[in-house]
């Protein structure tokens, strides 16, 4: 079987291409079914900067190429890109399979068969089922069952277009030829704002040191010069017992560079855990900071004091890693004494030098999290824009800040450091 798995476009509508990081879920797709014995590429449309048109004219075109089958997947950001695809695709006459995954069919599986004309949705994790789903055709909406972390396999990078290699980061800390890993997966945490709640609160599954090694080497091979290891929680969470250790000690030699994400946490934080991150390559952590506000931490449910926030910069900083913070305004019950106050620290932090990068985003009531049902509980939701800086544009005003005094905080953070674009 030949199946085709396309991240969508989006610079078609949004008047701005993306060319950053691919989606890692479609090469790691394509790893199952190549060992499967199917042949399986993927071809991303957004950073190849192609329009449903062109999707369309090329179909049409080419109809003894077509796959047997076709995936794609879609985030919230990204799902007009893929109804527009799949529409086009359906134009040109494609009546094979056309599978749908990812957050944004998760949470809206019937939509993506009545309005985009998908055959089958795939909710939720699926590399347990994927291959079996594909084989047999299924058409409807089937749960994805998840597969032993020990034995998700590396991406294969071997049939992806444009190569990995090929890519620009979304932040110039992992510039240039920056290549993507999946080190663990799964998040223990609730905070309101996060999609990852659609996932139901999983448990963190790390991966094996052995197919780390490998996917690094590979990595490397390819021309990749930074890794962004894009974990939920790499760091700040319980690791297992020589897991860190075992994996520094085998990539050590690489020399490869790689940025990832934390959780602040008092507790797990040692200068020892630290010592061999730093030592598997480990150059910046993005820590999810959000606010240091202890009121703001408790209603947005991060599960972290701001002595977490401050013992987890120095530990870091002291191990020899850059720290950058997530920060965000306008947050669930944030008031302007709340932001003076992350204000305040984030100056003092900077000036310390135990943070060296800022990023900060507008809180957000995305569909399916919490904190979209919490503002549609409480009658002040706004539903976010369709396009443009995602996460970024001051678009409606909280019962705590004006849209004014949102805008006006998100620029003086600016000020306290420097930012990580």
């Amino acid at each position: 079987m030949k199946v085709q798995l396309l991240n969508p476009p989006i610079h078609h509508y949004t008047g701005r291409q993306y060319r950053m990081m691919p989606p890692i879920n479609l090469p790691t797709i394509a790893a199952l079914l190549s060992n499967a014995g199917h042949y399986a590429e993927v071809i991303d449309l957004e950073a190849l900067a192609v329009t449903p048109e062109q999707v369309e004219a090329s179909y049409k075109s080419q109809r003894d190429n077509w796959p047997d089958a076709i995936g794609i997947t879609a985030m919230t950001i990204t799902s007009r890109g893929a109804k527009d695809i799949v529409q086009a695709l359906r134009r040109a006459g494609f009546d094979g399979l056309i599978v749908a995954g990812g957050i944004y069919p998760t949470e809206n599986a019937q939509r993506c068969i009545d309005d985009w004309g998908v055959d089958m949705v795939v909710v939720g994790e699926c590399e347990g089922n994927v291959v079996e789903l594909f084989e047999r055709g299924e058409h409807g909406i089937h749960l994805g069952t998840r597969m032993d972390i020990d034995k998700i396999p590396a991406p294969d990078w071997r049939h992806h277009n444009p190569p990995i290699g090929e890519y620009n980061g979304n932040t110039r800390l992992i510039n240039p030829r920056p290549g993507i890993s999946m080190w663990s997966r799964g998040c223990p945490f609730q905070c309101v704002f996060c999609s990852d709640n659609l996932f139901n609160k999983q448990p963190i599954r790390d991966r094996p040191p052995a197919l780390m090694e490998q996917e690094m080497r590979e990595l490397k091979r390819r021309g990749c010069e930074n890794v962004y290891v894009y974990d939920d929680e790499l760091v700040g969470t319980k690791l297992p017992a020589g897991w860190i250790e075992d994996i520094a000690d085998r990539i050590e030699d690489l020399h490869l560079p790689y940025i990832t994400q934390g959780h602040c946490n008092r507790h797990t934080i040692t200068p020892e855990s630290m010592r061999h991150v730093k030592r598997s390559g480990c150059k910046v952590i993005f820590w999810g900071v959000e606010s240091f506000s202890e009121s703001v931490l408790a209603a947005i449910k991060k599960r972290i004091k701001e002595v977490d926030i401050w013992h987890t910069l120095r530990v870091s900083h002291e191990a020899g890693i850059e720290n950058a913070v997530f920060t965000m305004v306008g947050n669930y019950k944030e008031t302007v004494s709340d932001l003076q106050h992350t204000y305040d620290a984030l100056k003092q932090a900077y000036k310390e030098g135990i943070i060296q990068y800022r990023q900060t985003t507008v809180c957000t009531g995305m569909p399916g999290t919490p904190l979209e049902k919490i503002m549609k509980d409480e009658g002040w939701w706004t539903e976010p824009p369709e396009y443009g800086p995602q996460m970024a544009q001051v678009y409606a005003p909280t019962p705590w800040l004006t849209m004014k005094e949102i805008e006006y905080w998100a620029n003086k953070f600016a000020e306290t450091c420097p930012g990580v674009s």
